[in-house]
């Protein structure tokens, strides 16, 4: 079997990427729609050159030559074409073999995955909040939650002044002391302002601190890890192995957060995790899409590291939530991971119809 196109397809808030072969089957997987432009280019220039007419099932070799040959323009956006490629490959082989990729990676260790809700708004009131959350744990059985603290990239500012404490508070007296509660500060925060907040949101027992301070800054991190008793949640912007080695060396993480349609695929965060574990650590993937969201079901049954819940997005996406014929849905807070070959959905063709080609 050989690669025959490489083609990305670029829907309302999704770029997703087609791989086919000589044999008719057809893979798909995503990449991170930021600069998607820029993404697909790097798709249809830098990295299809590199797998057309090469086995889709030597999967190690093709990542890592889509890493190595194009090592001068390394970066976040080559690691997020390589994700939508990599991802595609297990699809394709699991088709193949006619089994789910899960079974691929090593087997279940978990069928059931627990999900959080996880909310991406700073424009909501904190009783607003509260309450839709409150619906969805009553609606969907979430046992956990997630809401947005400060401004991304705020330099230390609020949404709203007030509304960091005031959201988490108003959450907690909403769900009650059984639900838990993370949250995500979208590296808004200096170290001295991240540490004097987080002790404040203490006091309402929140599970973890997502990027409290700038991401890149892993020295601010270790300052708060150090300095509160909160886990410190940080790694959806990474995509080296080595820096996620830098920032578990530093104890700048306690929860570990890959990306699989970000860092490189399964292969990527496969070893991400292992490394987690060899460190101590929980290895939780950040996941805001919708084929990422079915790939790390995968990625999350068959790595026992990830421990805790997984991220559910729960703002409406008109294009993505009709993105499957056979959609996953949440059920008593989990969602089973898919039994058919590969990733196990069907992607409904009238969506993809809208879709735009990104050749150019």
């Amino acid at each position: 079997m050989k690669i025959t196109a490489v083609t990305p397809l670029l829907l309302k808030g999704m770029l997703l990427v087609r791989v086919e072969t000589d044999a008719g089957i057809v893979g798909w997987g995503e990449s991170s729609p930021m600069n998607a432009q820029v993404v697909a280019a790097h798709l249809n220039h830098s990295l299809a050159p590199l797998v057309l007419g090469h086995d889709p099932f030597e999967i190690e070799r093709l990542v890592e030559e889509m890493f190595v040959k194009t090592y001068k323009i390394a970066g976040q956006t080559q690691a997020m074409a390589i994700s939508g490629i990599e991802i595609a490959l297990w699809d394709i082989l699991g088709k193949a073999l006619r089994v789910p990729i899960y079974q691929l990676l090593g087997g279940a260790y978990r069928k059931q995955i627990p999900m959080y809700a996880s909310s991406t708004r700073r424009d909501i009131s904190p009783q607003d909040e509260a309450a839709r959350l409150a619906h969805l744990v009553e609606d969907k059985g979430f046992r956990a939650v997630k809401v947005r603290v400060g401004q991304r990239y705020g330099f230390d500012t609020d949404a709203a002044p007030g509304r960091s404490v005031a959201v988490v508070r108003e959450v907690r007296q909403r769900l009650g002391d059984e639900i838990e509660i993370m949250v995500d500060g979208n590296s808004c925060f200096s170290a001295p302002r991240a540490i004097q907040l987080g002790r404040r949101l203490e006091e309402y027992r929140i599970f973890h601190f997502e990027e409290p301070t700038p991401y890149q800054d892993l020295d601010s991190l270790a300052k708060v890890a150090k300095a509160l008793d909160t886990p410190i949640a940080v790694g959806e912007q990474e995509w080296q192995i080595h820096r996620f080695k830098e920032m578990m060396q530093k104890e700048a993480a306690d929860i570990v957060q890959p990306d699989l349609i970000k860092a490189g695929g399964f292969t990527a965060c496969k070893r991400v995790a292992a490394l987690a574990e060899a460190f101590g650590c929980i290895c939780t993937p950040h996941q805001t899409k919708k084929l990422g969201t079915i790939a790390t079901l995968h990625f999350v049954a068959a790595t026992p590291v990830c421990r805790y819940a997984q991220e559910y997005i729960i703002e409406p996406q008109p294009i993505g939530d009709r993105l499957f014929r056979n959609p996953v849905p949440v059920v008593d807070g989990y969602m089973a991971v898919p039994e058919e070959p590969g990733l196990g959905v069907a992607l409904n063709e009238e969506i993809l119809s809208q879709a735009q080609p990104l050749t150019a």
